[in-house]
């Protein structure tokens, strides 16, 4: 008996500017720690484009993991962000054709932006704006993987390349363990599709989870699609009461503070059996 089938399409993500593959995060040392910074500060300013030019990027090698084609270094001195080193990753072939990656150092952006020189670094004092940062276990990669989750995050409120302000989050999956547990439960139960067309073999939807304060899925607005009203008004009920029969197996995560379920679209596939009656 064919069981039925959801396809999971998360749709709510958030890209870092520009690319649509999940990029390297600059490093950041901070509060005694070493921090992916979520932010390309060196990217803000037009000084990026005569760097790219130079001898730093003769090769033109890059990987679709960092389109920017560098890693930078960065640190908070005296509360001011300050870039002390940038690297690329190059790749080194060795014995039976192995490639490893070792970094290079791209000494010429202390060049480049030598306007913003100080005696510890490059002080970007351009920057003003949030700038997240993480570290520690992945709690949340979002579809594309454009801008995960970390356990520990902070926010650090910058003016002019100085940090003003910082919030500490702790982020924790506090319900459930994957999508696929729910996909699991969901495909282990049924769906009556009496009164509905045989042409009608399956179900799209989009899932939005609500929760309460405590973290608790309240409830779940549907958007439905390539269904008349008649017919959606037939299933969406069906359809929410297949979902509360499981939503102790949605993940419900923690982050930034607040109580998040992923925005998904599902697919629900008829049963031979129901179009056979």
């Amino acid at each position: 008996m064919k069981k039925i089938l959801f396809t999971l399409i998360l749709l709510t993500f958030v890209v870092l500017p520009g690319h649509s593959t999940s990029q390297i995060p600059e490093v950041l040392s901070f509060d005694g720690n070493s921090w992916s910074m979520f932010y390309f500060p060196l990217d803000m300013v037009k000084e990026t484009e005569t760097w790219h030019k130079s001898q730093d990027f003769k090769d033109n090698s890059s990987n679709t993991g960092c389109w920017r084609r560098y890693i930078g270094h960065w640190s908070i001195i005296d509360n001011k962000l300050i870039l002390t080193e940038a690297v690329r990753e190059k790749a080194v072939t060795y014995s039976l054709h192995r490639t490893k990656y070792v970094d290079v150092k791209l000494s010429r952006v202390f060049k480049y932006y030598s306007k913003y020189a100080t005696p510890q670094g490059i002080f970007a004092s351009w920057i003003n704006d949030t700038i997240r940062i993480g570290r520690g276990n992945l709690i949340r990669d979002l579809f594309i993987g454009c801008d995960p989750n970390l356990e520990e995050e902070a926010l650090l409120i910058i003016e002019k390349g100085v940090v003003k302000k910082v919030e500490y989050f702790h982020n924790g999956i506090v319900q459930g363990r994957s999508i696929d547990d729910f996909l699991k439960a969901i495909n282990n139960d049924s769906l009556s599709w009496d009164g509905i067309s045989k042409k009608v073999n399956r179900l799209i939807f989009e899932m939005k989870v609500n929760h309460d304060e405590n973290g608790h899925i309240s409830s779940f607005d549907l958007t439905f699609y390539k269904l008349t009203p008649e017919q959606e008004a037939i299933m969406k009920p069906r359809v929410l009461e297949l979902l509360g029969k499981h939503r102790n197996d949605i993940p419900v995560m923690h982050i930034l503070g607040k109580y998040v379920s992923e925005i998904c679209t599902l697919s629900i596939f008829r049963h031979k059996k129901d179009l056979a009656k």
